[in-house]
């Protein structure tokens, strides 16, 4: 046969089995001659490699089905433990324990699987916690040639009842006029919150006065918050050196000298020190947008890319509620007067207290005066305004039906003025009326363009004060004189009579009860509870009060009651252990009032249309069908409220006596954790109020995993 000739084959064979045979003796012969030992030992190697490999996969899913199943019975029998020690008071822990054990057994589907010797312990030290925990090993099958011839089993779970375990809640409530209104049910409103409120605390208390398991701040609004006047205030988180952007923007600075410097910031703080009459009651303005929407530490700088990121519109995939995303893209430009890097600063971060500027004391039912007629008796005009301006005394005392008037006229000016204020023109007090008379003669030669005072013209500009007539608006601006020895105004606040009129809002409302664990400081009788000192008054700000409730539950100052990361609470209690919330309930829509002033509206925390604090361009008070400053209060909650829940806290809203379908229902619902119960509510009457709250308290005690 030739070389290329191939073998005979043979029926069920490819090759004659000589063949065969020859061919693997040669094969085995030369892998048993070859010196370079590689294949032999990458071959050892890779067996034991893939041993390991496949007797650890099997051994570790054994072991997570075990501990998988451990941890679902370790679960199921912590919770009956605890519900079985909340229905029943008289069990001891060890009859408890001795149940969790059994209902474990019970469930455990691998307990013959774990090695001898292992626990299950039941820790009821502390009643705002079950701690469960097993210690146990498991025998492994094939890692015990690699020297691991068992597994740790060992695990522990808490669990903790939301709420009536570890839970901080702030409740934001409305006591604004219309609270003091009957409801639908005809009961007063503020008699339905405080059963309300009540009905909240028999949940979240138990039989307890005092918690180690629950604290709980109360934040009343209208369109203000008394923050300041909470007892653990602290003055360094006020603007104490005039520092802040809008600090003293109503005033001018007159020195001791009778000179107007408008340039010198007017303190709040000194025009309290100079009323003799007056304290401040802790109500305070909103901080320069967007910092009147966010949590910072007054004294803190923040950055411009802080700022920047919080103010940036979350996308669809981040927020699914296109009404929080449009008030995000909808949000104003800051007021041009500032800058990124000025809110950034520590200075715009503190806050300032509410001095309200006097407004004339006349109104429809007084007899006032017009500027330029001298001597005659009336002359408030058929529509009830003096010039067009309705004005409204904020803390002057009112003139008397016929008041002692007194007229300047200079040889250089062809029209008299009259100072209407009984303050300064009053016989008796002519020393007020004599240093006031510079002062107006000032502002006379600047507004006609005789002399040149910078910071005094910007002052005039903002006030949009244009001609010597509207020397009435001087007037509201003026403090008095500078006396540096005593550091304080003269000749403007020094008066006796009684009056109602003061710098504080008349509607600063009862001042923020800080967190407590103590319950009869929110639900005692009036000398301890604050409940029960709640009077409704004023308008509606819906989205100041809903800051300052972000604020008392936040561990950084203003409040700091609040739990911290790092810190530890009652019973050895770390941060994660606590729940955070904020209950906010409001009768009605953000309410802002016009008036025909050159302010332009009613005073609130974000000051007066005219000032445009809630962002450029937001200047009209009530203006229907216009984008208006109760706009854009609305978009401000549903901004603050997704802040909020950024950080876990669990937002519940209610609206109460609120008609179905209007618009604070669609931003409660926007503003709530989730749009239905238990997160949001609409209680037409009292007695839905109260079944509100129940279930608010029922879902915050549900039991649940906290580890």
């Amino acid at each position: 046969m030739s070389g290329n000739s191939k073998l005979p084959r043979t029926k069920g064979s490819a090759y004659p089995d000589s063949l065969r045979r020859s061919k693997r003796s040669y094969t085995l012969q030369k892998f048993a001659r070859d010196r370079n030992g590689n294949i032999a030992i990458l071959f050892v190697f890779m067996s034991t490699v893939l041993f390991l490999f496949v007797g650890g996969a099997v051994d570790y899913t054994r072991w997570n089905s075990v501990r998988a199943d451990m941890i679902e019975s370790m679960d199921a029998a912590s919770l009956a433990v605890a519900q079985l020690q909340d229905a029943d008071g008289t069990l001891t822990p060890a009859d408890l324990e001795e149940y969790g054990e059994k209902f474990f057994k019970e469930n455990f589907d691998y307990e013959t699987v774990l090695k001898t010797g292992w626990d299950i312990k039941f820790d009821l030290s502390d009643d705002a916690v079950v701690a469960t925990c097993i210690v146990g090993k498991l025998d492994t099958f094939l890692l015990g040639v690699a020297g691991i011839y068992e597994l740790n089993i060992d695990k522990c779970v808490e669990i903790t009842p939301q709420g009536s375990g570890r839970i901080e809640l702030a409740m934001v409530l409305d006591v604004t006029g219309s609270m003091g209104w009957n409801d639908s049910g005809g009961t007063r409103k503020m008699d339905s919150l405080e059963t309300a409120v009540t009905a909240l605390l028999d949940v979240l208390f138990e039989e307890e006065t005092e918690s180690n398991k629950v604290k709980i701040g109360v934040v009343p609004f209208n369109q203000h918050v008394s923050a300041g006047g909470a007892t653990s205030w602290l003055d360094s988180w006020g603007d104490l050196d005039a520092e802040a952007p809008y600090h003293g923007a109503r005033f001018f600075h007159v020195d001791e000298n009778g000179v107007i410097d408008a340039s010198t910031k007017v303190n709040h703080y000194a025009l309290f020190d100079s009323d003799p009459r007056n304290d401040w009651e802790g109500c305070l303005e909103s901080r320069p947008y967007p910092l009147d929407e966010l949590d910072t530490v007054p004294g803190d700088p923040t950055t411009v890319a802080f700022l920047s990121a919080a103010m940036q519109t979350p996308s669809v995939a981040d927020e699914s509620d296109s009404n929080v995303r449009d008030a995000f893209a909808n949000a104003p430009d800051i007021d041009p007067d500032l800058s990124m890097a000025i809110l950034a600063s520590s200075e715009s971060s503190r806050f300032v207290p509410v001095f309200l500027p006097d407004d004339p004391d006349c109104n429809s039912s007084r007899e006032c005066y017009s500027l330029n007629d001298v001597g005659t008796s009336s002359l408030y005009d058929a529509d009830g305004t003096l010039d067009g301006i309705a004005w409204d005394s904020e803390w002057f005392t009112d003139p008397d039906d016929d008041p002692v008037l007194t007229f300047v006229q200079e040889s250089a000016y062809p029209n008299p003025f009259n100072v209407g204020d009984r303050r300064i023109t009053d016989y008796t007090i002519g020393t007020g009326f004599e240093k006031y008379v510079p002062v107006v003669h000032q502002f006379r030669e600047v507004i006609n363009n005789n002399a040149t005072n910078p910071g005094f013209e910007d002052w005039l500009d903002r006030m949009r004060v244009t001609d010597e007539d509207q020397e009435y608006i001087v007037r509201s601006g003026y403090p008095g004189w500078w006396d540096p020895g005593t550091e304080t105004y003269l000749y403007k606040f020094q008066y006796s009579e009684n009056n109602s009129d003061q710098p504080n809002p008349q509607d600063c409302p009862e001042p923020i009860l800080p967190l407590t664990n103590v319950r009869s400081k929110i639900d005692g009788p009036s000398n301890v509870g604050i409940m029960d000192r709640l009077t409704p008054n004023g308008g509606t700000n819906i989205p100041n009060g809903i800051i300052w409730g972000w604020r008392t539950i936040s561990p950084d100052a203003p409040f700091t009651e609040s739990i911290g990361p790092g810190e530890t609470g009652p019973n050895g209690s770390e941060f994660e252990d606590w729940q955070k919330a904020v209950l906010i309930m409001t009768d009605g829509n953000n309410d802002f009032s016009d008036r025909s002033t050159h302010w332009g509206s009613s005073p609130s925390s974000y000051g007066f249309e005219v000032e445009e604090r809630m962002g450029d361009g937001i200047n009209e008070a009530d203006q229907n069908g216009v984008p208006n400053m109760e706009d854009e209060a609305d978009e401000k909650i549903l901004r603050i409220c997704r802040r909020m829940k950024e950080e876990s806290i669990l937002v519940y809203t209610i609206v109460f006596d609120v008609s179905a379908g209007s618009a604070i229902e669609d931003v409660f619902k926007s503003c709530a954790s989730q749009p239905e119960a238990p997160y949001f509510f609409n209680a037409p009457d009292g007695s839905e109020l109260e079944e509100a709250f129940g279930d608010i308290a029922d879902d915050l005690v549900k039991l649940h995993i906290s580890k």
